[in-house]
């Protein structure tokens, strides 16, 4: 843990971007313990995690957390059996008068990339799960977001799982047919779990 304290320490000092130019809202957050068996990767934090000075503090990260609880996690597991952060640190901020986020653009993504791999490193995952499109097209290769959910894709000794974004601005899960692939997605969640901790066996009286 001590690396770890450490390293989001350097994190939380970093100001690369924000030195570039970019409209972001600093600090830059960090959340979890290491090592653990997952990673989550979202796209960037939100508002509501700027305000609260933690990532996954929102209503898209209540709803991405319950669908980890689907999963059969619980929310105690959250930040410490899976590490939780983002292809980038910092509150992007809004899109010029709209009430949703704007999206990091390439060369941020690129500024936060070695604080990601550091991450990586200590984190030691088994398993990666993807969460967005911008995090899916990051680490697969590119594909519609119905060809990537609900399935596990094995790439260099590592499970991945892509979930779609949890947003209210997003229309995808409005299709029922959708929404039977997130269903998917939580069972390849859950059994990827099982499969690194087996629930106890259940024994007769």
């Amino acid at each position: 843990m001590q690396a770890l304290e450490l390293l989001h320490d350097q994190i939380r000092q970093c100001r690369r971007c924000e030195e570039d130019g970019f409209p972001i809202a600093p600090p830059p957050l960090v959340w979890g313990q290491a090592p653990a068996p997952f990673l989550l990767i979202g796209q960037a934090p939100g508002l509501s995690d700027w305000r609260g000075d933690r990532m996954y503090l929102g209503p898209a990260a209540r709803k991405l957390i319950g669908w980890l609880c689907e999963a059969g996690f619980t929310e105690g597991d959250i930040g410490t059996t899976i590490y939780m952060t983002a292809l980038t640190k910092c509150f992007p901020g809004r899109l010029p008068g709209k009430s949703t986020d704007r999206a990091p653009s390439p060369k941020e993504r690129a500024n936060c990339r070695h604080w990601l791999d550091a991450q990586w490193r200590l984190v030691s995952p088994r398993v990666v799960i993807l969460f967005g499109k911008m995090s899916i097209d990051t680490f697969l290769p590119r594909m519609p977001l119905e060809e990537a959910v609900g399935r596990m894709f094995e790439k260099g000794g590592l499970t991945y799982i892509p979930l779609p974004h949890s947003s209210g601005a997003s229309t995808w899960l409005n299709d029922p047919a959708h929404r039977r692939l997130l269903a998917d997605a939580i069972q390849r969640i859950r059994e990827a779990r099982e499969k690194i901790a087996p629930p106890p066996p259940i024994l007769g009286e």
